[in-house]
């Protein structure tokens, strides 16, 4: 099982196709590094694609519960990565959750950059629900009171899907992830470990600006959990962003919608 250490921490990954150029990709909350196989097919005799398993994810280890993948984390991850292809510069590709570590990387090292594809990306505006449940310690314990308690979150979620404050594909985006302890237990991780790669935008978007670096994002026109909106307001005065709206929802990454992802990239 190929895979990358640092810390005491590994990041297992699939390499996938054999093309010349070098894709990291890395997937959503509650996926895997195989989430990209399809797409990578198509991918395959231009680039060579390496996916990554994110903290808690697929068969990465060696993460302790109450540990963050820190922006060091990142930027070593990176340098390890460089050394393992030889390549100095790479195209990056991330999902969801994977599309917040795609711009983080553009905040850190923008010159390793070649090219950018989020596919409905977490991370486009600063999230303050997230920053509140994950840095705030009055936010950390009702988080983790909520997810641990049933006879507390399903009458919570369900009182707000009554009240028509929360929409059905909100409704069951979330409980889809709450429906089993063992998925709670995983959002409980997963979060706070993930906590502090969170862009700084004014950097990012500076770099962005300076360097031209080309952004292709696809969204979901029907997507209520990362709206179309969010890449608008992301995109504004970005001439080097380039915003792909299909006929869907959150879940992209599927049979035509990948061709649509591959035609940017070929």
């Amino acid at each position: 099982m190929p895979e990358i250490s640092f810390n005491n921490r590994k990041l297992h990954y699939l390499q996938m196709g054999s093309g010349p150029e070098w894709l990291i990709a890395f997937h959503g909350y509650g996926n895997n590094a195989s989430i990209f196989k399809d797409l990578a097919a198509e991918l395959g005799e231009r680039y060579t694609v390496l996916s990554f398993d994110l903290p808690f994810h697929g068969g990465s280890s060696g993460w302790p519960d109450d540990s963050a993948f820190l922006k060091d984390d990142l930027v070593a991850l990176m340098k390890s990565i460089q050394a393992l292809t030889g390549a100095e510069s790479f195209s990056l590709m991330g999902y969801s959750m994977g599309g917040r570590v795609c711009l983080c990387v553009a905040e850190l090292m923008p010159e390793i950059i070649k090219q950018i594809l989020l596919i409905a990306p977490d991370g486009l505006v600063f999230n303050s629900f997230y920053y509140f449940v994950t840095h705030v310690a009055a936010g950390r314990y009702l988080f983790r009171k909520f997810l641990t308690s049933q006879s507390i979150y399903a009458p919570v979620i369900n009182g707000l899907r009554k009240l028509h404050l929360l929409d059905i594909s909100r409704y069951r985006f979330v409980m889809h992830y709450l429906e089993s302890e063992q998925s709670r237990h995983m959002l409980l991780k997963v979060w706070p470990a993930m906590r502090m790669l969170i862009p700084d935008h004014k950097k990012l978007k500076e770099n962005i600006s300076r360097d031209s670096i080309p952004i292709h994002i696809f969204m979901g026109q029907f997507d209520r959990v990362i709206p179309v909106k969010l890449a608008r307001q992301f995109s504004k005065d970005l001439p080097t962003v380039h915003l792909h709206v299909l006929a869907k929802g959150h879940k992209l990454l599927d049979g035509r919608s990948n061709t649509e992802i591959a035609s940017v990239l070929l």
